[in-house]
């Protein structure tokens, strides 16, 4: 059986995992999606918060309700990619061996590396929307 491993069950990862389950032989392959959260923000719905258009409900959802059946889900950060042994370590120590990787860790901010952005009056005059409490807050 051929082994598949998604690392990140973002919009990416999760449109790969339900796009490659739905094409690949179940009974040849093996499909593991890997992210270190449970819950799904729908970041482009962000945006719409101010508006009172969407609310935080509309834009959070558990991850697993968008993943297909007979899939392996795990929530766990990843210690390590092994590429020469074609394995991946998560932070427990447990090892999950793929043949074929995808890689959509997708991107984080990180406004802290933007001098003076964090500080006193951030989310209070300083507010962003590409997370939830940014838009929330503004």
């Amino acid at each position: 059986m051929k082994r598949l491993v998604i690392l990140g069950a973002g919009t990416a990862g999760t449109m790969m995992l339900n796009k490659l389950s739905r094409v690949l032989n179940k009974s040849e392959w093996h499909i593991t999606i890997i992210d270190e959260s449970e819950t799904h923000y729908y970041q482009p719905g962000f945006l719409f918060i101010p508006f009172d258009i969407y609310s935080k409900s509309d834009v959070v959802k558990p991850k697993k309700k968008y993943f297909p059946s007979g899939i392996t889900s795990i929530i766990s950060q990843v210690k390590k990619i092994e590429p020469d042994h074609n394995r991946i370590l998560l932070n427990d120590e447990s090892v999950v061996p793929y043949d074929f990787l995808i890689v959509a860790s997708g991107a984080r901010i990180v406004p802290e590396q933007t001098e003076g952005l964090k500080d006193i009056l951030w989310h209070k005059n300083i507010f962003d929307f590409y997370t939830i409490e940014g838009a929330l807050s503004l």
